[in-house]
């Protein structure tokens, strides 16, 4: 076999591996290769923070902003066992909102003003810098509770998360009475 015969047969190999691909995840296969399936550990992206805030300001709710990065370990550890879990479970659809937000991306969105903005800077405008971050605001983006920074002690990191939701809740609803 002459090299142009074994470039020939490499392409013509490489061009139908990468039409399997394709074509299964335009069937939306589960054969679908982890590096072009979509996240699995994802919270909803923040896309336009001026209608979740109407939506959490009519249902009384607090938004949990989770701010992360790409190769964060923690982050996807708090996704995985901690907040993708609480997202998709529906007793927490009563009590929060969740909106995952990337810091090391320029992913556009509409800010809790209606500006148009990116992922990055709505963290910087939260000064975040470590990761992963929680903040949970109420419809114009005003913190409720202090932040959550980090992956704290993981046995009662769980509860961290309720208790601040619970706050957050509770001040909505006192700052609703005035």
């Amino acid at each position: 076999m002459t090299r142009v015969d074994e470039r020939r047969r490499f392409v013509t190999f490489a061009l139908r591996g990468v039409a399997a691909i394709l074509a299964c995840a335009s069937a939306g296969s589960s054969l679908v290769p982890p590096a072009f399936a979509a996240p699995r550990n994802a919270l909803p992206s923040a896309v336009d923070l001026r209608v979740d805030g109407g939506h959490v300001r009519e249902r009384k709710l607090p938004l949990v902003l989770f701010f992360n990065r790409d190769g964060c370990p923690y982050c996807e550890r708090a996704l995985r066992e901690y907040l993708v879990p609480m997202q998709r479970d529906g007793a927490y659809a009563s009590r929060a909102m969740f909106r995952q937000v990337e810091i090391d991306r320029r992913t556009p969105l509409v800010d809790f003003g209606g500006n148009r903005s990116t992922h990055r800077q709505l963290a910087a405008e939260y000064k975040i810098s470590l990761t992963p971050t929680i903040y949970f605001v109420d419809e114009h983006g005003r913190s409720l509770v202090p932040p959550i920074v980090g992956l704290p002690t993981l046995d009662f990191f769980q509860s961290y998360l309720d208790r601040a939701i619970e706050d957050s809740a509770a001040k909505l609803q006192a700052d609703a009475a005035r």
